[in-house]
């Protein structure tokens, strides 16, 4: 199971480590931080959840674009893909996410119907629309980032 640490440093701000970037072999470097921001305040110092949320979405479409092109020799030059969501509350969540890609020109119709097949195929766009199991475990008396500790009694969700 791949694994993302997140880590509350002060205020609305976490920093996020992912096993990605680290170097393997002799010399392994510590995982690079991702900051988050969870103020209010549009244009906070860092990304808020669902930004990253939508580059995370915006990213995985645009690699399985880039990866099929490159097999079928179709240029993507000047690619470009827009996210765009809006939230929606009972419960507070994001209610719709509208996805642009633009590729600079002419297609066939042909070409982007499957182009937009290939798109619509990315892990994350699969996630969001056919949604995993999500167990949330709450510990209290381990350090932070372990997975032990003492479990609050009385404390379950109904």
């Amino acid at each position: 199971m791949a694994k993302t640490t997140v880590v509350w440093r002060h205020g609305m701000h976490f920093c996020t480590s992912t096993a990605s970037g680290q170097h393997r072999g002799a010399a392994q470097q510590p995982p690079q931080p991702v900051m988050c921001d969870e103020s209010s305040e549009i244009g906070a110092a860092y990304p808020s959840s669902p930004e990253l949320l939508m580059a995370s979405l915006g990213s995985c479409t645009g690699s399985v674009l880039v990866y099929f092109s490159d097999r079928h020799g179709i240029s993507l030059e000047g690619m470009s893909i827009d996210l765009d969501w809006t939230i929606a509350e009972h419960p507070h969540r994001l209610g719709q996410i509208a996805i642009g890609v633009t590729i600079p020109g002419a297609r066939s119709a042909e070409e982007k119907r499957v182009l937009e097949r290939v798109a619509e195929d990315c892990l994350i766009h699969n996630t969001l629309t056919h949604p995993p199991e999500i167990k949330l475990t709450l510990s209290a008396g381990a350090k932070p980032g372990s997975p032990h500790g003492q479990t609050k009694p009385g404390l379950a969700h109904p």
